[in-house]
């Protein structure tokens, strides 16, 4: 029958799709019959299924077919190191494949020699030409310099009467003078290809590798868990164990899939009662968290806003007062001018004689009541208050951390988690997340074979787990296994399997630990920067984090309310960063 797309084309070897657009055939009707037909025909049989050969539960439907049919069911189990005919059978096509790449590159660099000479040559033969056509130009001018030379000559001569005899030129052959081009020899190449050998890692390899795989991903991650090696139990006449003997196949199988289970992602996995509760307990918390840090900062930004208030108002009377005291100052001085020219103008009439006895007064001018003293007073108190003493801003950081009873008052009502930026936010919930899911993997999964979760795998089922993506990059690193380093007081990788293994215990009788490790994390890596330290920078995306940060928080540090200057804490602008 013809295939569209050929018979090469497939997704596994195992069972390839039909894909012949015929709808009997695609759609397994005609294997049905064929499974029918066959038990009935005195003929022998291979049945060449990967996965059903290899579960006990497919191996019994197909006996069931044949058992009472008069045939002779016989399992051959050929697993482990093969014999040598067969290495010596792989090592041989490998050899030949890659002679065979070896072949074509040799040819392919003939091939791209035998151009660079034809394309030199043709050069040569452009330069050879070009400089044939400039002799013959230059041989060309010359013969007519020397015409009008003789021409020159033969007019002055017969102006004073004498003979012009032209000089002979030498004979010109017509014929071109050809220049022999030696033959090139092409440059000494091996008429025959080189001879090639396996190297080290090509002789170890026992099994031939196709681009097309045995089985498809899905069915051999669901399926190989249940691998087992046929009994004559199960109804089989024989069972012969062709490489190994049937104790070290066993082995062997138990071996492989244990190595497997720790890199094959369990495709139907479902998260239990378990990680539900706990993870709905973790967001209420993580809630209430939020709460009180938002709460907190706005209670230092109303105390920042009265503060700065009580300061303008202190700075208006002030300059009010001082406005007034000129005011008055000004005044004064006018009355006290006055009053000097009355008395100037009474003192000259009085010498003058004039009113016989009569003095010439100066009627005062009454000054203006001053505003009483109890009133300035009253204002300038209100505005003077005593100032606030200010806070002991390392204190906070001098706390223990692990010491503090209550993460929600950590010192004179302030949280622990009071410091935090959106990287300190989202670094928290990221422990917790991850805490919880390798527990809850290791109690989904119940399978002692089964080391812990891989780290190539953690992607997988955080996604399965919760519901989102963990995009690592965010978070300012190339891989998961760095991004594990992050988090290495909370979970971190074993050198051995690479398997997660959680450092807080699953049944920590507070979630505040969490926000413990984050401050701690926090303070060396703050103190790490201030060092000149650039590598404990963190380079994270805000913008691509879930929301892990409460409304307001700013990537800050060291956050400090009453600091001032460069990195000091300030209150953000209504809107920005909202989570």
């Amino acid at each position: 029958l013809v295939r569209p797309k050929g018979y090469v084309a497939r997704t596994c070897n195992d069972k390839p799709e039909y894909s012949f657009g015929i709808p009997t055939m695609d759609d397994g009707s005609i294997r049905k019959t064929l499974m029918s037909i066959a038990p009935i025909q005195a003929r022998n049989y291979v049945i060449m299924e990967v996965r059903a050969n290899l579960l006990k539960s497919e191996r019994a439907e197909l006996l069931a077919r044949w058992t009472g049919a008069g045939f002779k069911i016989t399992a051959n189990v050929m697993m482990g190191d093969p014999p040598s005919r067969i290495k010596e059978h792989t090592h041989a096509i490998l050899l030949k494949e890659k002679q065979a790449v070896s072949d074509a590159d040799f040819k392919k660099k003939k091939d791209e020699e035998q151009k660079k000479r034809e394309a030199a040559k043709k050069q040569k033969q452009l330069e050879k030409q070009r400089a044939l056509v400039l002799k013959r130009q230059k041989k060309a001018a010359e013969k007519a310099r020397k015409k009008l030379e003789n021409e020159r000559k033969r007019k002055e001569a017969e102006a004073k009467g004498e003979e012009f005899v032209e000089e002979e030129e030498p004979a010109e052959d017509d014929k071109e003078e050809e220049e022999k081009e030696e033959e090139e020899q092409p440059a000494a190449m091996d008429e025959e290809p080189p001879q090639v050998e396996l190297s080290p890692e090509e002789k170890a390899q026992v099994y031939l590798k196709g681009s097309t795989k045995d089985l498809i991903d899905y069915a051999m991650n669901t399926s190989f868990p249940k691998f087992t090696i046929p009994t004559k139990d199960e109804g089989f006449d024989s069972v012969a164990f062709e490489w190994l003997k049937e104790a070290k196949c066993r082995a062997h199988l138990k071996d492989w899939v244990q190595a497997k289970k720790t890199t094959t992602r369990i495709e139907d996995l479902k998260p239990g009662d378990w990680f539900a509760e706990k993870s709905k307990d973790w967001q209420k918390i993580l809630a209430s968290w939020h709460a009180k840090s938002t709460s907190y900062k706005s209670g230092i930004a109303k105390k920042a806003a009265e503060k700065a208030a009580k300061q303008a108002k202190k700075v208006a009377l002030k300059a009010q007062e001082e406005r007034k005291k000129a005011l008055e100052d000004k005044k004064a001085a006018a009355v006290a001018a006055e009053k000097a020219a009355a008395e100037k103008v009474a003192a000259a009439g009085k010498a003058a004689g004039e009113g016989e006895g009569e003095e010439v007064a100066a009627e005062a001018i009454p000054a203006k009541e001053a505003e009483p003293a109890e009133a300035k007073d009253a204002a300038m108190k209100e505005a003077e208050e005593e100032p606030e003493p200010e806070e002991d801003t390392s204190a906070f950081e001098k706390l223990d951390v692990y010491g503090v009873e209550e993460v929600l008052d950590a010192l004179s009502g302030e949280p622990l988690f009071s410091r935090f930026g959106f990287e300190d936010w989202a670094l928290m919930s990221l422990r917790a997340e991850l805490h919880l899911l390798a527990y809850a993997f290791a109690r989904d999964v119940d399978d002692p074979d089964r080391g812990g979760m891989h780290v190539d795998l953690v992607g997988f089922y955080y996604q399965k787990y919760f519901k989102r993506p963990l995009n690592h990059k965010l978070y300012g690193v190339d891989t998961v296994e760095e991004l594990m380093v992050l988090l290495r007081d909370t979970i971190v990788v074993s050198r051995k399997d690479k398997v997660l293994e959680p450092q807080v215990p699953d049944n920590f009788e507070s979630q505040g630990i969490f926000i413990m490790l984050t401050e701690e994390a926090r303070r060396v890596r703050q103190r790490r920067v201030d060092l000149g330290d650039d590598t404990a920078k963190l380079r994270m995306q805000q913008a691509g984090i879930n929301g892990v940060a409460p409304l307001g928080t700013r990537s800050l540090a060291p956050v400090n309310p009453k600091a001032s200057g460069p990195g000091a804490w300030q209150q953000p602008k209504p809107g920005w960063n909202q989570w």
